[in-house]
């Protein structure tokens, strides 16, 4: 008992503060641990800290950037510690291709954003957050549906058919870029962007369009602590003011145009009158919708074994009526010591999601005329066409089809309105369901084994997995055509990446010489598996699978599988932190090529020079950095943008297809060329320049960096059209040569900086110039949009890759010369009169030029963030000028096809026109080619931090309250008329990039949010 007594005396709690001894400003986030034991704890935001002790203890201050300072404990009940800068470990440690590297010896062109207040946007995506947070990489919001991927760029559009977005590598392993929508934002650490080939080169073919790497968190020694994050938002659709459609205001503007008003006018008046409905279909699916997350993480350990675990749960209604996204995920990582020469860790993160699609593209229903009820009332039977549709009653659906054509003024006329009667808007959505489900596993474990001093040895092993399940369900009355085109589809995909990575590194300094070294091999092996089937014949809505169908069609079966080895080495040199030089080479081999052409080899060399350091600089007072680099390298491409297609997976070789084909007056099954063999088919290859400079003034108040670029990509892997006589219209070949050059600046300023306020401010520019060097006998080929509406791009050397070709409009064309002006509402006419620009007095393709392209010359983004006390705000305004888009949209939303020109002579003897060829459809011109500029405030963040001693009162390590906007306000030029000019639709091929149906709509999200600390 006395014992008892002496042990209880002798344990009190310990108090005090950690500050920093250059500012004395708090530090928070200090760990504080007990030597010897696993007892400890950390500073909060105010750097205040309280811990259960024993006289005797022995405890441990670490934090990085700081000098580690132990301090033996007395009897003192209050102790508090200033910690000294660490030279060296303010040397930001930068994560590179298999490895790490000092920030002050970087030659290359990267990116680092930590994650210190990105996982407090509301986005369901870790790639949404990184809008306008790193120069040269373009995030483009270009669908608006629940859980759909952003589209990224670095540094321009490099190829055609290759992928063009850059690799996805987490925590050392390379995955694909749908594995981002996977990840909690919360589990992340930091984020690297390897934007020049020097420093994407020891990924070979990977890092072709850069590298973003992403590294979680890891779990610090002390006990365990846990984490819950928490938001709801309300997400709010941009309509469209040029798309409404309004009948009361459309029989006014007839009205005053004609002095009369058509009979297709009255009809719709007539309707509306009864009916009381004169709607905007934007407000019927622009519905809004709730976005919902909660995070609840732990992590702790001992100096030897640490450990993060999470789990997340993601719900998102988007914006579309019947859009729903849910997203269950989780992660353990674990990084255990084995002795003092051995380390061992793992990682998973397993995630199911289950999304329901859009059914169709979101132009379809919204283009329908105002005045069209979804449901059949008392009211609308007067207007059936009973002959044939003599079934219909009240509560069925309203299709346009319904409506009888009636003599409203006794005149003979009986003309209707209607703008597309193949179906009911509404239907089109609520009775297709279209479903995604997706469960999917990243894993990986490595395990390193120090040799000797500085020499390690590591090998990995990282797999991905993912099973997919699509549904599409077509329900019997989602068109006018009733159960014949009910249709159930099924299809199950399930993909495989085994990635095994196999380095030797060795790291040495001798006096001024720091010299590091790495040698490794990597083997990879992808496999997918694909089967398709659909039913039909079905004739109610009972079974929405294939037992309802009475006729069950295969699509077919295939299997995949890609293989792929590299080698690769690495040296860097420095001396004395002055002169820095790097050199690394990669050679990969890959099945998709041919035996002659397999290999592809990516070498890059890049230098630098810390001028800072020298004598003549290191004593002044204003400059505190100055970094000159140079970069050069080579990177490849071999994976094609078309998926899994058997085709691009073997591409040099000549496959073969079913057929059918008749024999001796008979069908007999047979096989037949599904393409061109192309034996001598080989890697894209991309040469690039970095020239860079890095600095920063006043003790690192202002700092930044200034790079320019030029990518030159070569032998192009593209579909090129080949002479019919080969049986075949096109076969992949190598071709061409693409060029993306531009400007990248970084500006960050520590404006203020005290106790009590802080403000910093982070400026970020890029240009980007794209252009077309060759394109071989393609030179000028012209594509079609996908949608079948006869709109042009060209393929032109001197211009870039996808450009907008077609008539450039002189002027609009009078109502009386084309068909139905007032029919239907808001309707244009579908010719125009264009220009003669080759003076030949008549209209030819010699008159088309190019309109435009969809590449933007310049993106940008400005960021403040403000600290006061225990409260915070911060705000990003972003935007992009210079790039266009072809909207298609317009001929649906204005129904141009119903506004043709059937006597066009009439128009030559007006003297209008002085041929009838000046008269040529809208959608050719440059009429549908707008600005898809903007101007946005991306991200509004305002947040209270609980005082310490209120929070401790709730048995709580910390709380914080924050409240969040996105896009809360977003400008579009005058001439755009769709619903978000970020949008891309994915229907046209590489080479009519930049086309639109209007897309899916952007949106603004308000929310709020917690984070709380136990």
């Amino acid at each position: 008992m006395i014992n008892i007594t002496v042990l209880a005396q002798s344990s009190f709690t310990l108090k005090g503060k950690v500050v920093s001894q250059e500012d004395n400003l708090p530090v928070p986030g200090v760990n504080i641990l007990i030597k010897n034991s696993t007892k400890g704890t950390s500073t909060d935001f105010d750097g205040i800290y309280t811990l259960e002790v024993t006289s005797g203890d022995v405890l441990e201050f670490s934090f990085l950037g700081f000098v580690t300072k132990s301090i033996t404990i007395t009897d003192q009940r209050e102790l508090n510690v200033s910690l000294s800068p660490d030279t060296s470990a303010l040397d930001e440690v930068v994560v590179v291709g298999y490895g790490t590297q000092r920030k002050s010896t970087i030659t290359g062109s990267i990116s680092k954003v930590v994650n210190e207040d990105l996982d407090q946007i509301a986005v369901a995506r870790v790639d949404d957050a990184l809008i306008g947070q790193v120069s040269g990489v373009n995030i483009q919001a270009s669908s608006a549906e629940a859980g759909a991927a952003p589209t990224i760029t670095v540094r321009g559009f490099g190829s055609i058919t290759a992928d063009s977005g850059p690799a996805v590598v987490v925590d050392g392993v390379i995955v694909d870029p749908s594995f981002l929508g996977n990840l909690d934002m919360n589990d992340v650490e930091s984020f690297e962007v390897l934007k020049d080939a020097a420093s994407a080169a020891i990924y070979g073919s990977e890092g072709s369009n850069g590298v973003i790497m992403i590294t979680t968190k890891t779990g610090k020694a002390g006990k365990t602590k846990f984490r819950y994050d928490t938001f709801v938002g309300y997400k709010d659709a941009f309509g469209s003011d040029d798309y409404k459609k309004d009948v009361v205001d459309w029989a006014a503007k007839e009205l005053a145009a004609t002095g009369q008003i058509t009979e297709a006018t009255q009809y719709a008046l007539k309707i509306v009158d009864v009916t009381g409905i004169n709607r905007d279909w934007q407000d019927v699916f622009f519905d809004g919708g709730i976005i919902t997350s909660h995070s609840l993480s732990a992590s702790g350990g001992t100096q030897d074994t640490k450990f993060t675990a999470s789990l997340r749960y993601l719900s998102d209604e988007g914006v579309v009526i019947t859009d729903d996204y849910k997203l269950y995920s989780a992660k353990l990582k674990l990084d255990s010591k084995l002795g003092d020469k051995v380390k061992f860790g793992l990682s998973a993160t397993p995630s199911y999601s289950k999304r329901r699609a859009l059914p169709t593209s979101i132009h379809n229903p919204i283009r329908q005329s105002p005045w069209l009820p979804i449901y059949h009332s008392e009211e609308t039977l007067q207007f059936i066409n009973r002959d044939a549709y003599p079934n219909v009653g009240v509560g069925d659906y309203f299709y346009e089809n319904h409506l009888v054509e009636l003599d409203l003024d006794g005149n003979g006329s009986d003309n209707r309105p209607r703008t597309s009667g193949d179906a009911n808007p509404y239907a089109q959505y609520v009775e297709r369901e279209h479903y995604e489900f997706n469960t999917k596993l990243l894993g990986s474990a490595y395990l390193s084994f120090e040799i000797m001093d500085g020499l390690i040895a590591k090998t990995s092993l990282g797999a991905t997995l993912e099973q997919r399940k699509r549904t599409r369900w077509d329900g019997t009355e989602h068109h006018a055509s009733g159960a014949s085109r009910a249709q159930y589809l099924l299809n199950n995909r399930f993909s495989s990446r085994l990635i095994s990575d196999n380095t030797l590194s060795y790291n040495t300094q001798i006096d001024d010489h720091e010299i590091s070294a790495l040698a490794g091999m990597t083997f990879q092996k992808r496999k997918y598996e694909t089967s398709q089937i659909v039913g039909t014949g079905y004739t109610n809505d009972l079974l929405k699978n294939l037992q309802g169908a009475t006729t069950v069609v295969s699509e077919g079966e295939y299997n995949i599988e890609k293989n792929k080895i590299g080698y690769f080495g690495r040296i860097t040199y420095a001396y004395a932190n002055k002169y820095l030089f790097n050199a690394s080479f990669r050679r990969d081999g890959s099945s998709v090529f041919g035996v002659d052409s397999k290999w592809g080899n990516f070498p890059a060399v890049s230098a630098g020079w810390n001028a800072h350091n020298e004598s003549f600089l290191s004593e002044n007072d204003v400059l505190s950095k100055l970094k000159f680099r140079i970069s050069y390298g080579l990177t490849g491409a071999e994976n094609f943008n078309v998926g899994d297609d058997l085709v691009n997976a073997w591409p040099y070789l000549a496959q073969l297809d079913n057929t059918n084909a008749i024999t001796n007056g008979g069908i007999s099954a047979g096989v037949s060329p599904k393409n061109i063999a192309n034996l001598l088919l080989q890697w894209e290859a991309s040469e690039e320049l970095n020239p860079g400079v890095d600095f920063g003034f006043l003790n690192g108040k202002i700092s930044g960096s200034l790079d320019y670029y030029i990518r030159t990509s070569d032998q192009l892997l593209l579909n090129n059209p080949v002479s019919y006589v080969t049986g075949f219209n096109n076969g992949i070949v190598n071709l061409g040569k693409v060029e993306n050059s531009g400007w990248e600046f970084e500006l960050r300023t520590r404006n203020v900086s005290n106790e009590k306020f802080s403000w910093n401010t982070t400026l970020i520019a890029s240009t980007n110039k794209n252009e077309l060097l060759d394109y071989g006998e393609s030179d000028g080929a012209l594509t079609e949009d996908g949608f079948g509406r006869n709109s042009q791009w060209i393929n032109s050397v001197g211009n870039p890759i996808s450009s907008f070709y077609g008539y450039v409009v002189d002027k609009e064309l009078a109502n009386e010369y084309w068909d139905s002006p007032w029919l239907p509402i808001n309707g244009t006419s579908e010719d125009v009169i264009v220009k003669d620009l080759n003076g030949d007095g008549l209209i030819t393709d010699g008159d088309k030029t190019i309109l435009g392209d969809p590449y933007p010359e310049i993106i940008w983004s400005l960021s403040n963030d403000f600290k006061y006390g225990d409260f915070d705000f911060s705000f990003m305004i972003q935007g992009s000028q210079g790039a266009e888009v072809r909207n298609v949209g317009d001929q649906y939303f204005f129904s141009q096809w119903n506004g043709a020109t059937t006597d066009e002579q009439a128009v030559v003897d007006a003297g209008i026109i002085s041929d009838a060829s000046f008269l040529q459809p809208r959608v050719q011109t440059n009429d549908i080619v707008m600005s898809a500029g903007y101007f946005s405030l991306r991200n509004v963040n305002i947040g209270y931090n609980f005082p310490d001693d209120a929070v401790s009162k709730l048995g709580l390590g910390s709380l914080r309250l924050y409240a969040t906007g996105q896009n809360l306000l977003y400008i579009t030029s005058d001439d755009y008329h769709g619903f978000n000019p970020e949008f891309i639709d994915s229907n046209n091929s590489p080479q009519s990039y930049g086309a639109q149906r209007a897309g899916t709509p952007l949106f603004s999200t308000i929310s709020v949010g917690l984070n709380v600390n136990f």
